[in-house]
């Protein structure tokens, strides 16, 4: 289980992932569980369906790439044929960094180091690059115990004008499939993209659930668990104009 802690105000938050905590006393206090894959049923959580994408990494590295779309294995050749060079770092105020540039575009919430430190271990963060200028950059929760990674941002200079916009493109495809692989060689299972809807809406985005599934994964159903004071504190963020769960 992957599980951290942070600050609302005064209160202390804890996020869980991929299973639920035992005990009373979780169950109680300001508990999250998400991305649960096996059935959990108790009366003192709140359960919302979690809509994703996943990729089965038990395949061969071949077979992976093999399921790609046609369009999606032609722009990872490319961009390998650019001289694209992906690797994983853990200098997180770079990270911060470059996502915030592209958060001001895409008008998204900026980030933190302290956010993006409370994974602790669980954090991993790629880069695509290209003669010495980082195209685009994932970060993730990466749980060995039960074999899965899920994304929690993807960021790119796609917006910068200084930047050849399809060659940042395949280059941010490339970083997918360069991470797979290395996940892989962990001995992660199951790659997971992340949602194909907007926080807290049932609205399919047709474009970003199609871009997933050109890799080869596949449409599932999981669960998130509130407690209800976590539950409360979730309905005040949406209600303060806040995305972050």
């Amino acid at each position: 289980m992957v599980w951290y802690s942070r600050k609302f105000y005064v209160f202390n938050v804890h996020d869980n992932w991929f299973s639920v905590r035992p005990g009373f006393i979780n169950k109680l206090s300001i508990h999250s569980f998400n991305h649960v894959r096996e059935e959990f049923n108790s009366p003192l959580l709140i359960k919302e369906p979690n809509y994703t994408v996943e990729l089965d990494l038990t395949k061969s590295k071949e077979k992976i790439l093999e399921d790609f779309s046609r369009t999606v294995k032609a722009q990872v050749r490319k961009s390998e044929e650019d001289g694209v060079i992906c690797y994983f770092d853990t200098d997180i105020s770079k990270f911060v960094q470059f996502f915030n540039e592209f958060a001001v575009s895409k008008v998204l919430s900026p980030e933190t180091n302290e956010r993006i430190a409370s994974f602790g271990e669980a954090l991993r963060i790629s880069y695509a690059e290209l003669d010495g200028q980082i195209l685009a950059a994932h970060t993730y929760v990466f749980d060995p115990e039960q074999k899965i990674v899920r994304q929690m941002h993807s960021a790119s200079k796609r917006f910068d004008e200084n930047f050849d916009r399809n060659k940042i493109g395949r280059a941010n495809k490339y970083l997918h499939y360069r991470d797979m692989l290395a996940f892989k060689d962990e001995g992660i299972e199951a790659y997971d993209f992340g949602g194909y809807t907007p926080v807290n809406s049932k609205e399919v985005i047709e474009s970003l659930l199609q871009f997933k599934l050109d890799f080869g994964g596949v449409k599932k159903v999981s669960a998130n668990y509130f407690t209800l004071p976590y539950y409360l504190l979730r309905t005040l963020y949406i209600k303060l104009g806040t995305t972050k769960n």
